[in-house]
């Protein structure tokens, strides 16, 4: 492994975990951003719980980072806490007269979508990265973990965001055939 400034490590990986860094800090505060403006406790708790993911994700590359610096493998370590509490945010979190009470979700809505957008990011870029690391079983570990983790959080998004359209389109007599 070549080092760049500082003991810091280069090459294709390293260049791509630092990217990631970057992304992973864009949807923390993205969903921090998103959570404040939140209409619905169960919306406003998921975009914190994807928050916090991002959080995880960003500590874990530094770690990843710390590790290749050392000459160490790659290795992923995911907490268990957020397989379990992620289970709660796949049912519908909008209320069933959400849009027909007359509530303004366009906010909820977009953020869905742009979460969805930084979520579908993240997956091609750790793709991306796996394409790299191939015959390195640590690193495939490593990149098939990212990938599994991100395709959760879009799971999430999408249904709500899917769940919202159709309320929208149910109040406004649209049924697309």
């Amino acid at each position: 492994m070549k080092k760049g400034p500082a003991g810091r490590p280069r090459g294709k990986v390293a260049d791509g975990l630092g990217k990631a860094l970057q992304n992973e800090a864009d949807g923390r505060e993205f969903y921090r951003m998103a959570a404040k403006s939140a209409r619905t406790d169960g919306v406003r708790q998921m975009f914190e719980f994807l928050r916090e993911e991002e959080e995880r994700h960003y500590e874990l590359i530094l770690a990843q980072m710390g590790r290749m610096a050392e000459g160490k493998p790659l290795r992923l370590v995911r907490p268990a806490s957020g397989k379990k509490e992620i289970r709660k945010f796949s049912g519908p979190l909008f209320p069933p007269d959400f849009v027909a009470r007359g509530k303004r979700a366009e906010g909820e809505a977009a953020a869905l979508s742009i979460g969805m957008t930084l979520e579908k990011k993240a997956i091609e870029q750790f793709s991306a990265l796996r394409r790299t690391v191939k015959g390195d079983p640590a690193a495939e570990k490593l990149f098939d973990g990212l990938i599994a983790w991100e395709r959760e959080h879009l799971t999430v998004l999408t249904r709500q965001y899917e769940q919202l359209r159709e309320m929208y389109w149910e109040d406004a007599r649209f049924w697309p055939f």
